[in-house]
């Protein structure tokens, strides 16, 4: 069995850094075409999944077991999916590194608390106001 190589999560931010929002369909699949498409991930592009600080990290793998499929989605696998708290039909905020061709995959709740972290940093208001 091949060795999958070390998960990393993007580096820098900014024009390289694509960020979409989707939800995964009842059978775990996602679309966002427009990223996808950016990393140049078509139909039949092979990839390795891995899960790493409950996201789910995506990278091209010639020898990846996940595939884009003819539609132009992912199946993101149950096992993973459980891992990182993403259930069917909910929000998921998808980030694309195009440079360092990585997709990072976001639980909405997760964005959520991050995003309500920074508001709460940003304006100095208490954390139980």
């Amino acid at each position: 069995m091949p060795t999958l190589p070390e998960p990393r999560l993007p580096v820098e931010s900014g024009p390289d850094l694509l960020v979409g929002a989707v939800r995964i369909d009842r059978t775990g699949r996602v679309n966002e075409r427009l990223l996808f498409r950016a990393l140049g991930w078509n139909p039949g592009h092979r990839l390795s999944l891995d899960t790493l600080h409950g996201l789910i990290v995506s990278a091209p793998d010639p020898s990846g077991r996940h595939v884009i499929d003819t539609r132009g989605a992912l199946a993101l696998p149950a096992a993973a999916r459980h891992l990182c708290g993403i259930e069917p039909d909910r929000p998921l905020v998808l980030a694309a590194s195009i440079h360092e061709q990585l997709l990072v995959v976001h639980p909405g709740t997760t964005v959520a608390h991050l995003l309500t972290e920074h508001y709460r940093d940003i304006t100095g208001l208490d954390h139980d106001a």
